[in-house]
């Protein structure tokens, strides 16, 4: 007997080369069983899926929902109360914040909840970051203590940590990840105020090369300065490297950082992208950042206005982020005996208004919106969307 059948939908998994009309059967907090025509009569609740997808349980590898002092949203608004279950904090707590941050998050969050640590003690404090302010040994103890929580360090190359320390808060990161065993995530592109120095691409091809196998680089697809292409729009040689040598491949928005145009150069150069998040900060006022703000599903639909097909968006945001996170064996997948972390998902078709951080609009045609979310055998409704317009992107006028 099962406990819940999710009856008629289409799955969706490349982790098993699924894309076709299945039911998807769940005892407890595991997938139990995955084939045509499970008997209504076997499940004690069935929900009926028709039309619908089906798919593993959705990965955010990059987002914020923890910062110090300011946590006044739930850390589930971009989980799953979106139609994500695992999601990584990238960089919200240094070693001085990590309890904070478990109080906060770990505690209260229904989806499942990784942390990519900084290796400044406090993220808290003001001004220039200096040497004193970072702390090795602290991320590594934090790391090796909390092997289920700790998954790497998050590192930024932008003008303000650039201007005051070069690289050597990258050879920290690099070091503590590599004492602690985790990955390393680098964020590119010059975020900050306007009229600052830009990193030049000599000095973001040196912070690229000390990613390794395994890291991660993410904004690829940034049309800031100190990104994945440099002062000629040439996609930097750095970058393509670091994907041969086993470097994830992301191509966060959150930001202002992402781009059509420069969308396009990267992919006609070859760069081929990994893994699709959002670098969505629940914590955002409501200014301009808040509207720059994407959910997984919506920014979702900016790869499928790409070409990127359906099963290309399901591997980005399912097997390919496992994979980073070293959960592989455990998320990403409805495989027989997996813990049952499902999303599922609409297929809008329709007429979408995507604009690009730089206020550049193109038309989409279809929308993903969350329909159901099954987190560890539970079922979700969605929440409130995280914008006006709603679940899609907005509407074009016609």
């Amino acid at each position: 007997m099962y406990d819940l059948l999710l009856k008629g939908g289409t799955v969706v998994d490349p982790s098993q080369g699924l894309n076709e009309r299945l039911d998807v059967a769940i005892a407890g907090d595991r997938i139990s069983r995955v084939a045509p025509s499970i008997p209504e009569g076997e499940a004690a609740e069935v929900i009926d899926l028709d039309g619908k997808i089906v798919a593993p349980g959705l990965i955010d590898i990059h987002t914020h929902v923890y910062h110090p002092g300011r946590n006044w949203n739930h850390p589930d608004v971009a989980g799953v109360r979106s139609g994500v279950t695992t999601l990584a904090d990238a960089g919200g707590p240094g070693p001085a914040d990590f309890a904070d941050f478990c109080d906060y998050v770990l505690t209260k969050a229904q989806t499942k909840v990784y942390s990519f640590l900084s290796v400044f003690r406090e993220r808290s404090v003001g001004g220039p970051p200096q040497e004193s302010h970072m702390d090795i040994a602290g991320v590594v103890k934090i790391a090796l203590d909390n092997p289920d929580v700790v998954k790497g360090v998050k590192v930024i190359v932008a003008p303000r940590m650039v201007q005051s320390l070069g690289l050597k808060h990258v050879e920290a990161s690099r070091r503590a990840a590599t004492e602690a065993g985790v990955r390393l995530m680098m964020h590119i592109g010059d975020i900050g105020p306007r009229g600052q120095t830009p990193t030049p691409s000599d000095v973001t091809t040196q912070a690229l090369a000390m990613l390794e196998p395994g890291d991660a680089v993410t904004h690829v697809f940034s049309p800031l300065t100190g990104a994945a292409l440099d002062e000629k729009d040439r996609l930097l040689p750095g970058l393509v490297a670091a994907q041969e040598r086993g470097v994830f491949i992301d191509t966060s928005y959150g930001d202002f950082n992402f781009g059509w145009e420069r969308a396009d150069a990267a992919l006609a150069q070859g760069l081929k992208p990994d893994t699709i998040a959002t670098d969505i900060e629940i914590h955002a006022g409501d200014g301009m950042r808040k509207l720059s703000e994407r959910g997984l599903l919506e920014y979702a639909s900016y790869f499928l206005a790409l070409g990127f097909s359906l099963e290309e968006v399901v591997r980005m945001t399912t097997t390919a982020p496992a994979a980073f996170l070293g959960v592989q064996d455990s998320a990403g997948s409805l495989a027989v005996g997996r813990e049952a972390d499902v999303s599922v998902l609409e297929l809008r078709e329709g007429r979408w208004l995507l604009a690009d951080a730089k206020g550049v609009s193109r038309v989409g045609t279809q929308a993903l919106v969350p329909a159901l979310t099954i987190k560890s055998g539970r079922v979700i409704h969605p929440g409130e969307p995280l914008h006006p317009w709603g679940w899609t992107p907005p509407a074009a006028s016609e």
